[in-house]
């Protein structure tokens, strides 16, 4: 009977755990797979909605939920063909991911290194074009079921574009929409011959009014800045030559946020004979606060913007201030006046290069009365040079006694050393002030002068005009160099024209043009006062 038992309870267990080793436990093991196969499938279709949802949530966990996401769709580009402009937008933002600009002199393409494009919003969500004309294009995007956002882009003539984005809620329900960005960068890139100075002078800016001021004031915004105290008008980014901004129309903007990221390389010093340096170029996203859109309602966010070269010309006939992106420098009024008689010179002319040289003219014969008494009193100091070096010699070591002697001596020749200083201190802001005028204009990009200068705005190509203006100088500094100067001091002035030269090498053509007409002026009015003081002697 035991037997028997222990036998059929063996038996028993054996049927039992092969029941559960080849039937129920695969049954089991295949329905819980297909069962978290579904809940998987489930998940992903929730989190493909979430994922777009927390966009409008909160910022943070939108990046974390976007990585859980499924594939994302590919990229897709969609191209405006413009009167100045090809621009290309994606579908990931609906951003300007390509700006390819018209110049007069060849095509730019402004936006160049990887990144979201400029004015981009909500790249998680996929956009696809709605509609477009001739000069503008709407785009349409899925953020949950229901609840939707379009973007549409305007361009006008007279290059104050319009863009809105418009938020709209079909449920019976209201949705919390959380903080969003308007993204600007990485880097802005400009026309070949100003390429190698722009990671120097491209920048992420905004314009605000301070109060006691009669203009807004243009300020700079960083990684490291303090947010505006103060309401701003516009926002983006620029460089040298170009201007990208976004401006606000009746909603109030958030944080700005700065960074300036690795978007490529470039050669190092020495046209990279040592390697070449990493390139960066500025980023800047501008906030938009958290807001509730309603059941059966929409929320619309419109706002002005610019994208293109500053003008400046153009600039006045615009709102918004936008000719404060243009740097003048310290003397800036001098400079906002010098632009406006090359203006008037070029509408005489139809040359720029003939207008920098008469206003050059123009200058001088403001200036003639310091300029001839600076060169008379250079040329006072050079007769007198070999009494002073008798009186140098003869008190050695007694500074008291040479210092009167020097007095009797400048007394007797009615010579006045500081008279050599004046007219230099005058025309120093001057000359500031036109650099910065010439370096800054846009009027003198691509504009013609003569056969080989086809652009004022851009370096000589063969070099002649800083070759000439050096030689001019250094005709003119020979004739200033008094007998009996020290060794050091006569060293200075001969190798001063060939440091000029050098450095003037890269300068823009109409700057130097400029220079070279200053130089050919001042050696003129010299030689005349050399000859007449040479022949009343």
């Amino acid at each position: 009977m035991n037997r028997q038992f222990l036998i059929t309870a063996m038996l028993f267990l054996l049927v039992i755990t092969g029941y559960n080793q080849f039937v129920a436990l695969p049954r089991a093991r295949a329905a819980q797979e297909a069962a978290e196969a579904q809940l998987k499938k489930s998940a992903e279709e929730a989190a493909k909605e979430s994922a777009a949802a927390a966009l409008l949530v909160s910022s943070s966990s939108a990046s974390i939920i976007a990585k859980e996401a499924p594939q994302p769709k590919p990229e897709e580009l969609f191209t405006l063909n413009l009167p100045h402009a090809d621009v290309t937008f994606s579908s990931k933002g609906a951003g300007i991911k390509k700006y390819l600009f018209k110049d007069i002199v060849s095509d730019v393409d402004l936006t160049p290194y990887e990144g979201q494009g400029y004015f981009a919003t909500l790249p998680q969500v996929d956009f696809t074009e709605f509609a477009r004309t001739k000069d503008s294009i709407t785009f349409t995007g899925d953020i949950v079921s229901g609840l939707t956002v379009s973007k549409t882009y305007r361009f006008n003539e007279n290059g104050i574009n319009n863009l809105s984005v418009t938020f709209e809620n079909r449920t019976s329900q209201s949705f919390t929409l959380g903080e969003w960005d308007y993204n600007f960068g990485p880097g802005l890139a400009t026309v070949k011959s100003e390429m190698k100075d722009n990671e120097r002078e491209s920048k992420a800016v905004y314009l605000v009014q301070e109060e006691g001021k009669r203009k807004p004031t243009l300020e700079t915004f960083t990684k490291k800045s303090k947010q505006p105290e103060l309401p701003w008008m516009w926002a983006g980014v620029e460089n040298r030559y170009f201007l990208a901004v976004l401006i606000p129309q009746g909603w109030k903007p958030g944080a700005l946020a700065a960074d300036k990221p690795v978007i490529g390389k470039q050669d190092g010093m020495l046209w990279g004979l040592f390697g070449q340096d990493d390139l960066t170029g500025p980023k800047l996203t501008v906030s938009v606060p958290p807001a509730v859109l309603e059941a059966k309602s929409k929320l619309e966010y419109n706002s002005d913007f610019y994208f293109g070269p500053k003008d400046y010309k153009q600039f006045l006939d615009l709102p918004y201030h936008l000719d404060r992106s243009i740097a003048f420098g310290f003397f800036g009024a001098l400079g906002k006046i010098a632009r406006n008689v090359l203006e008037t010179f070029y509408g005489w002319t139809g040359n720029y290069g003939v207008a920098i040289i008469m206003m050059t003219v123009l200058l001088q014969a403001i200036l003639f009365k310091f300029t001839l008494m600076q060169l008379k009193s250079a040329a006072q100091m050079k007769k007198i040079q070999p009494e002073m070096k008798r009186i140098q010699e003869k008190y050695k070591g007694d500074g008291q006694a040479m210092n009167r002697a020097t007095l009797e001596l400048y007394q007797k020749n009615k010579v006045n050393p500081l008279a050599g200083c004046l007219p230099m201190l005058i025309q120093l802001p001057i000359f500031l002030a036109l650099f910065n005028a010439l370096r800054t204009s846009w009027a003198l990009h691509g504009a013609k002068f003569v056969f080989w200068l086809t652009d004022l705005s851009s370096k000589d190509p063969y070099y002649i005009l800083p070759i000439l203006m050096g030689a001019v100088m250094f005709f003119q500094q020979k004739g200033n160099i008094p007998a009996g100067t020290d060794p050091s001091q006569a060293a200075m002035f001969k190798y001063m024209p060939l440091i000029f030269t050098l450095l003037f090498m890269n300068f823009p053509s109409g700057l130097v043009l400029y220079w070279l007409t200053n130089s050919l002026l001042m050696y003129a009015i010299q030689t005349f006062i050399n000859r007449k003081m040479a022949k009343a002697n």
